[in-house]
């Protein structure tokens, strides 16, 4: 594939490395739904394209996304100015809603570079940051995200620097299984600022399948029962960290390209588990420029794992406001 494609979603997946912690298909579906999200992921051995060496990684992530505020004022007027179900709805029911949860994710990762004198690097972010959501006048979900985070190797953590993350957009539900969203992302990483501009939605495609998409970073369908979704697409990944190469703190670049299958199974209204098998088919790892040191590395295709659950607790804004409007 073009390199200068790659290049883009790198750009791309650093801003949605926070956002897609905390604002994914399974978010949008819950609205921001309080939660515990633990994962594990492992990387197998791959070769790198110009060397006998192996690179491989192991990654551990919690999030937990946690209710602040919420306000809610919901109020039943019948209004039979039209007779169309849909405007009668739209007329009647005034709803003024609000919700705004914190966001603390801790990452610990261990990467193997074979080339490397000190192969073994150990890298950890941490972040924080507010989420909100609202409902506009017209029934769309507005949200947004701020993020401030550290990411560093263990031995760079002297010389930390901040990095910066937002999300802002609207959602529009279209029913039970169908919605779309837009919006803006950006970043600020240790001296670079990217902003990129999303799309994304859910189609449903079957009584029980639906098509779900964030353009440029992922696709994938689901099948969909009571407790079982079954998921398979493709996917762009990536991060950007501060590591110690050549006795110098620089950033490094890894960029991927997934293809993958997950299986997802609700053992009861709060437990959520996960295990998820896949193909990594594109691996970069880029360090920032350096005077005569070779900074980019290809890496050849290789198999990856992850496991995971997820802890939900609270109510989403959704339900929320659908459970003010029934008690009315």
């Amino acid at each position: 594939m073009n390199k200068y494609f790659f290049s883009f979603i790198l750009i791309v997946s650093i801003n949605f490395k926070f956002f897609s912690q905390t604002f994914e298909v399974e978010q949008i579906e819950q609205l921001f739904r309080p939660r515990l999200k633990f994962d594990s992921k492992y990387i197998f051995d791959s070769k790198f394209t110009d060397t006998s060496n192996v690179f491989n990684s192991k990654d551990v992530n919690a999030v937990f996304t946690f209710p602040i505020k919420t306000k809610l004022n919901a109020d039943i007027k019948l209004d039979l100015s039209s007779l169309k179900l849909k405007d009668i709805l739209r007329n009647s029911v005034r709803v003024k809603a609000s919700q705004t949860l914190g966001m603390l994710r801790v990452n610990a990762k261990q990467v193997n570079i074979g080339f490397d004198s000190l192969p073994i690097k150990n890298n950890y972010t941490i972040a924080g940051g507010v989420l909100g959501t609202w409902l506009t006048k017209k029934y769309r979900i507005g949200f947004y995200s701020t993020n401030i985070a550290i990411a560093e190797q263990d031995i760079t953590l002297n010389k930390m620097a901040p990095r910066f993350s937002g999300v802002i957009g609207q959602l529009h539900i279209r029913g039970l299984r169908k919605n779309y969203f837009y919006g803006l992302a950006a970043s600020y990483s240790d001296g670079l600022f990217i902003p990129a501009p999303f799309f994304g939605g859910s189609v449903p495609v079957g009584k029980k399948v639906v098509f779900n998409f964030i353009l440029p970073v992922q696709l994938n369908v689901q099948v969909k029962t009571n407790k079982l979704v079954l998921t398979t697409g493709v996917s762009a990944d990536g991060y950007r960290t501060g590591i110690l190469y050549n006795r110098s703190r620089l950033n490094v670049n890894y960029t991927s390209g997934v293809a993958y299958t997950s299986l997802r199974y609700k053992f009861s209204k709060i437990f959520v588990a996960r295990v998820e098998a896949g193909y990594v088919f594109y691996q970069n790892w880029k360090y920032t420029k350096t005077d005569n040191l070779k900074t980019n590395f290809n890496i050849k295709p290789g198999p990856y794992v992850q496991v995971g659950f997820n802890v939900l607790f609270g109510q989403s804004l959704w339900e929320k406001v659908l459970e003010n409007i029934i008690s009315k």
